[in-house]
């Protein structure tokens, strides 16, 4: 973390940046995927077995694919590679992430679910557990309840999602890019941002100047803004408490 750190001022001496292709729109699809089917895991009825595994099978893929559309993503921009390394060592050294590559793994090229469905009645309701049970190719298996297990997989992925977001936020949060920090971390002018979002770049002098006085150039951002992309990832990170 150092080096990267200690390297962010060389990076802005060199020529704009050029944005690569791909957003972190798609992460932030991928992250609302297994968020989705999460939830319905959450809401399931025990009476439903069967939609409850469609569910679960569908989040398993979704939250793998998360860390691999992170990667498609970020690798475009400099630093991140390296950044990336250690957060995909932790990820492989933890046991509960590490259970859920496998079981992607068993899932696609398997297809059995290594679940167990339980239940009981409380006050006329029927109350329902699910819970891994061993299998050849899984044999060390996590304690605990599918759901919670579930939601625990997906913040220690989301955890390392804030801290890229947080790190590269120049990037790809435009809160952050729509400011004068965010166009000079970029070697930007305020007339580049503008072409970026495809007007001429002597649009912005439709802004008018008179009033606003040093803070002509923050007037422009803001309004500027309002044509930027949305972000997309800050409800995630509040919904799981991080």
């Amino acid at each position: 973390m150092k080096d990267f750190n200690e390297n962010k001022e060389s990076r802005r001496d060199k020529a704009k940046f050029q944005f690569p292709s791909r957003g972190f729109h798609i992460v932030a699809d991928k992250v609302g995927e297994a968020d989705y089917f999460l939830d319905c895991l959450k809401h399931a009825d025990f009476r439903t077995n069967r939609q409850f595994g469609y569910h679960f099978s569908a989040l398993v893929s979704a939250a793998r694919s998360t860390t691999f559309a992170l990667q498609a993503v970020m690798s475009g921009y400099p630093g991140f590679k390296e950044w990336y390394k250690p957060r995909q060592k932790k990820l492989k050294e933890n046991p509960l992430a590490r259970f859920f590559h496998d079981l992607r793994n068993h899932l696609l090229h398997v297809g059995s679910l290594p679940i167990m469905h339980l239940g009981f009645s409380q006050n006329g309701k029927i109350i329902g557990f699910q819970y891994f049970v061993p299998i050849q190719e899984i044999e060390d298996i996590p304690k605990g309840r599918i759901k919670d297990l579930s939601e625990q997989y997906l913040i220690e992925i989301l955890h390392i999602l804030k801290e890229c977001y947080r790190e590269f936020r120049y990037y790809v949060d435009p809160r952050s890019l729509f400011t004068r920090d965010g166009l000079k971390y970029l070697g930007w002018t305020i007339e580049d941002l503008v072409e970026s979002l495809g007007f001429p770049r002597d649009w912005i002098s439709c802004v008018p100047k008179d009033g606003w006085g040093d803070s002509w150039e923050d007037e422009a951002l803001r309004v500027l803004s309002r044509y930027g992309g949305d972000e997309l990832m800050e409800q995630y990170f509040e919904k799981y408490g991080l």
